[in-house]
C-alpha cells in the first residue's frame, strides 16, 4: 500500500507536534516532582490565590504554599513574616502580566532585605509553557488535557 507524500508528510508534521507536546508534558512532571521534594525539604512557595495552591497540591506538593492575595494584610506585611527564616522562598506566581509584575515586587522586596528568592520553577515554567498555560491553576487543565490527548489518541495511520 503506497501513501500520498501529502498524507505522509502531515502524519510526520503530527508526530513531530505530538512528540514535541509530550515532552513538554514530560518536563512539566519533572518539574512539579522538583517542587514537591523542594517543598518536602521546608521550601516555602508562594503563589498567588487559593486555587493555585489546591492546584499544587493536588500534584504531591505537601508543605507550606502561602497565598499572597485575598490577605486582609498588606503584600509587604506577608513578606516581612518571611525575611528572615532560613528556610527557601520559591516564587510561583502566574505567568500574565500581573503575575510577572508581581513577582518582580517580591524579588526586589525580599532581596532588599538580603532574602534571595528561587525563581527557577517560575522562569522555566514561563519559558517553556507561556503560551499553554496562564496561571499556575493552569498546569491542572493543562495535564488533563495531555492525558485525555495521549489515552483518546488514534495512531496516525489507522
Amino acid at each position: 500500500m503506497t501513501f500520498p507524500r501529502v498524507y505522509l508528510v502531515d502524519v510526520m508534521r503530527r508526530l513531530s507536534i505530538n512528540s514535541s507536546f509530550q515532552e513538554k508534558t514530560e518536563k512539566l512532571c519533572l518539574l512539579l516532582e522538583r517542587l514537591a521534594e523542594k517543598s518536602g525539604e521546608g521550601a516555602i512557595i508562594i503563589v498567588e490565590g487559593s486555587k493555585d495552591a489546591e492546584t499544587l497540591k493536588s500534584y504531591g506538593v505537601k508543605g507550606k504554599i502561602c497565598c499572597i492575595k485575598n490577605r486582609r494584610i498588606p503584600i509587604y506585611d506577608l513578606l516581612n513574616q518571611y525575611v528572615n527564616t532560613d528556610e527557601e522562598l520559591i516564587v510561583l506566581t502566574d505567568f500574565d502580566r500581573r503575575g510577572v509584575q508581581l513577582a518582580k515586587k517580591i524579588v526586589a522586596y525580599m532581596e532588599k532585605h538580603g532574602k534571595p528568592v528561587n525563581l527557577t520553577f517560575w522562569t522555566t515554567l514561563y519559558g517553556m509553557f507561556s503560551n499553554d498555560i496562564k496561571d499556575v491553576e493552569g498546569i491542572g487543565t493543562y495535564l488533563k488535557n495531555a492525558k485525555r490527548k495521549y489515552y483518546k489518541q488514534p495512531t496516525p495511520l489507522s
